[in-house]
């Protein structure tokens, strides 16, 4: 608990102290709020903005003024400290005020403390507030508290104002309303900043009916609330679940003297959004554009996008058609979550008009609408339709309609497309050989994948997965036998046979058993001048293993390390193999 200057009178119901014995200053009486109608919008509290007194004017600097300016701006702040503590003179003030900021905000409020000293009786209102800022961010309240109550009087609400918000944030309104005291003890009246604190604190405490009452007593102490004010009150209103209330208080702020702005509208947007009333959402939006206060495209994003969730899709799309009505230009994601939301209904014929308005808007589409638009004719057997979405400014339409095709078994159509992107100047990656490889050996079509499964190593993509995914299909010797004659045809073709290829026969024949044929494959591959890597001696290894030739198994591991074919894991885990091997047999 912060001690205070002297014992305070308060008023819970309020949040507001009584008149302090030590101060002539009195409140006037003022109407119950039940006789007021209020309603409400503000922005973030907070994070309040501390209005600063008036600048002072422009000022030359001289001597050690001038080197402590270089400093100070160069962020050199231990070099700054050693000329303020060498120098008999205080330093110019707004220099101070400067260095101080900067100190706290690296977590030195002692530091700053030593710049506030020097500064003496110059020292402003703004030189305390800073400090004191500084020792709450470091959540030393306690110091804070002494900076303040330290202060030359005349004292101001700005330097109370940090501290006060401190201790709100945390919790501690006793404590708050404890310092508001000591200030009105001292004749500092709070400012607008301090009230919207301390609405904050009782909105959060008490609701926001009892912060009412104190916009009732900050009126009747000549304290005009703003736009922030009222927010602060709206916002409490809706996370009351009290929306019309703020909505009412909304309407109300020309009679308070304030002009609805952006954030007060958002307020109640939000509670709206929150309470799911998205009509009331759609008549406040269009109430923004008419009050010449449209909201942002961010704020219109986030709106569409639960439309979307929602799947109230015509709503989505009015939105969209009053964003372009009044110039404000949707971003490719909102129109990307009303196109997917289309789709997912069927809506496709929809979802491309969309496309196409899009495009006339001035939004560029990116890959992932036509990923979508892709999709959702897949989704209708609209095959045909998707050539014209896939272009080469990029490859995922391509894979995801390949993919698409795979699934229902169409591997000629995915073949097609396939060949198309070359055609369209669309080069396929390691996602299009996959999934094309696996499709066609899922289909029987095992000459056509191990083709595309040569030509993938040969284009130097990593075909490891690929070719233990194929020797799962290699799982009788007429299967392996169409391999091998697979590897003939490449050879008819003068196509050289890709280690790959080889690899994915010599697992399947390990697999069934067969590591004696393995061994005359490793020779042909090896005569045809095809060299091995190191996946080639594993296969085999590990194959002679299970089979239980541990001997030529350990012979062939050695042999191959000695000749720094294996690099060190591999003989590592080879090794472990076959001793697992040797106490299994």
């Amino acid at each position: 608990m912060l001690s205070s200057p002297s014992p305070p009178t308060l008023c819970s119901s309020t949040l507001l102290p009584s008149p302090p014995s030590c101060s002539g200053h009195r409140h006037r009486h003022h109407q119950s709020p039940s006789r007021r109608r209020t309603r409400l919008r503000s922005s973030n509290p907070n994070a309040p903005t501390f209005a600063k007194p008036n600048p002072d004017p422009p000022r030359r600097l001289h001597g050690e003024d001038r080197r402590l300016s270089s400093l100070v701006h160069r962020g050199d702040l231990d070099a700054a400290l050693r000329v303020i503590d060498s120098s008999p003179c205080p330093p110019d003030v707004q220099l101070a005020n400067k260095l101080v900021r900067d100190l706290c905000r690296r977590g030195r409020p002692a530091d700053a403390a030593r710049v506030v000293e020097a500064c003496g009786p110059a020292a402003t209102a703004v030189t305390y507030s800073a400090l004191a800022d500084g020792y709450c961010r470091a959540g030393r309240l306690d110091e804070a508290r002494r900076v303040v109550d330290g202060m030359p009087d005349p004292p101001t609400a700005y330097a109370y104002n940090p501290l006060m918000h401190a201790l709100c944030v945390r919790g501690q309104v006793r404590d708050a309303l404890l310092l508001l005291d000591g200030m009105l003890c001292r004749g500092c009246a709070p400012d607008v900043v301090t009230y919207n604190i301390l609405l904050e604190a009782a909105c959060k405490g008490g609701g926001y009916r009892r912060a009412l009452e104190l916009v009732d007593l900050m009126r009747d102490e000549g304290c005009a609330p703003t736009n922030v004010t009222y927010n602060v009150i709206m916002d409490g209103m809706c996370r009351e679940g009290d929306v019309d209330a703020a909505r009412d208080l909304l309407d109300s702020l020309p009679s308070y003297g304030c002009k609805a702005n952006t954030v007060n509208y958002n307020t109640v947007l939000k509670g709206l959004r929150t309470a799911g009333r998205w009509g009331d959402v759609e008549e406040l939006i269009d109430e923004m554009f008419g009050e010449n206060c449209p909201p942002s495209e961010a704020t219109l994003s986030v709106v569409i996008s639960q439309l979307c969730q929602e799947g109230l899709l015509q709503q989505a799309v009015r939105l969209l058609d009053k964003m372009s009505k009044h110039e404000c230009t949707a971003s490719v994601a909102t129109y990307n979550a009303v196109i997917g939301g289309l789709c997912e209904q069927g809506h496709v014929a929809n979802a491309l008009e969309l496309l196409r308005k899009m495009q006339s808007c001035g939004c560029e589409p990116n890959t992932f609408t036509f990923e979508i638009l892709v999709k959702g004719l897949c989704s209708v057997d609209r095959w045909d339709d998707t050539e014209g979405l896939c272009s080469p400014d990029g490859i995922s339409p391509f894979n995801t309609l390949i993919g698409l095709l795979c699934q229902r078994g169409l591997t000629v159509q995915a073949i097609q497309v396939f060949k198309q992107m070359h055609k369209k100047g669309c080069t396929p990656d390691s996602t299009t050989y996959s999934t094309l490889i696996d499709g066609l050996a899922k289909s029987g079509n095992m000459d056509q994948s191990l083709e595309l499964l040569n030509e993938m190593g040969n284009k130097g993509f990593n075909s490891e997965i690929n070719y233990k995914l194929l020797a799962e299909y290699l799982h009788d010797e007429a299967k392996i036998e169409e391999a091998i004659q697979m590897v003939h045809k490449l050879q008819d073709k003068g196509i050289s046979p890709h280690t790959a290829l080889y690899n994915a026969i010599l697992l399947g024949l390990c697999r069934n058993g067969k590591t004696d044929h393995g061994i005359d494959i490793l020779a042909n591959m090896v005569s045809d001048g095809c060299m091995p890597d190191e996946l080639t001696y594993i296969i085999l290894i590990e194959g002679l293993a299970h089979e239980g030739y541990m001997k030529q198994a350990r012979e062939l591991l050695s042999k191959l390390s000695s000749k720094d074919v294996l690099i060190d894991s591999l003989i590592k885990n080879d090794g472990l193999l076959l001793d697992q091997n040797i106490h299994i047999s």
